[in-house]
């Protein structure tokens, strides 16, 4: 039957999850690539379990499978180059455009970006040139007798003087 199966849908060669919580288990499996992850498939072609790292692929079987125009996801391209089955299709993309970031990673270009907004900002205002407004300049200027601002009274201040 497997050999009257008609090409209509592009295929695809990928893993489907089974097993328990914390103990998953891969069977790897030809399906149209249209199809949701856990729906029927067209033939199981081995199986990977990632805790004991141990797998049993059906060679001849996906290298034909391969050469009728089936692509491995890029799971399995890996898994299948792990266990030396090459064929000219079976492309294993180190940066997948899919990968998801961490958190980490993430934050750092807008660290980086950041980074150098505080730069831009000390570079135009140096340290020198800021005028600091005191008392005496604003009654040199103003020519009439500083006026204090008022300080509020906070918490932190108020323990402050007790202990003393």
């Amino acid at each position: 039957m497997n050999d009257q199966v008609k090409i209509k849908q592009m295929l695809a060669i990928r893993f489907l999850r089974s097993g328990r919580t914390n103990q998953s288990f891969f069977r790897v499996v030809l399906t149209e690539k249209g199809n949701p992850p856990k729906s029927k498939f067209i033939e199981a072609l081995g199986w990977y379990n990632p805790k004991t790292k141990e797998s049993s692929l059906k060679k001849e079987e996906i290298l034909e499978w391969v050469g009728k125009g089936a692509k491995p996801s890029n799971s399995v391209a890996k898994l299948l180059i792990a266990n030396k089955i090459t064929h000219k299709n079976i492309v294993f993309v180190p940066d997948a455009p899919g990968k998801k970031k961490t958190k980490e990673e993430g934050d750092k270009p807008k660290q980086a970006a950041q980074a150098e907004e505080e730069k831009k900002d000390q570079e135009q205002v140096p340290e020198a040139e800021v005028k600091q407004e005191t008392p005496e300049v604003k009654k040199e200027e103003e020519g009439k007798e500083p006026v204090e601002p008022k300080k509020e009274d906070s918490s932190e201040e108020k323990t402050n003087q007790t202990e003393e």
